[in-house]
């Protein structure tokens, strides 16, 4: 993985359930200079965005058994912007979630980073 520091003074949600892969996400998003806060589950994400607001979030589409999509309408009335992790094929999303920015599981580490700072970078 690059020592890209482009995500610098950033604040990144990363919601997670598997361990691995949420391990990957952080240690990625950290490389590249965001501040990181990782949860495991749907409950957490909602009490995360209730004390603070990120720069940005990944956001894991299936977590356990529930769906995350009561988390994704949460980051779009904060207006915070969000790149969806899954392994499932678009057309498994609600319709108004389709166009959101995904991240494709298994996922490439340069695939990431371009989606990371193409997404978190052009708000900020």
């Amino acid at each position: 993985m690059s020592a890209d520091r482009r995500l610098v003074g950033l604040h990144i949600l990363v919601v997670e359930d598997e361990f691995l892969i949420a391990m990957e996400l952080e240690d990625a998003i950290a490389q590249m200079g965001a501040t990181v806060t990782m949860v495991g589950g749907r409950t957490e994400a909602l009490d995360a965005l209730a004390n603070e607001r990120p720069d940005g979030a990944i956001l894991d589409v299936q977590l356990g058994e529930e769906m995350s999509y009561d988390v994704a309408e949460q980051l779009i009335a904060l207006k915070v912007p969000f790149i969806l992790a899954t392994g499932f094929e678009g057309t498994i999303l609600p319709p108004h979630l389709r166009d959101r920015p995904r991240l494709s599981k298994p996922f490439a580490p340069a695939d990431l980073e371009r989606l990371a700072v193409q997404v978190f970078r052009a708000r900020h």
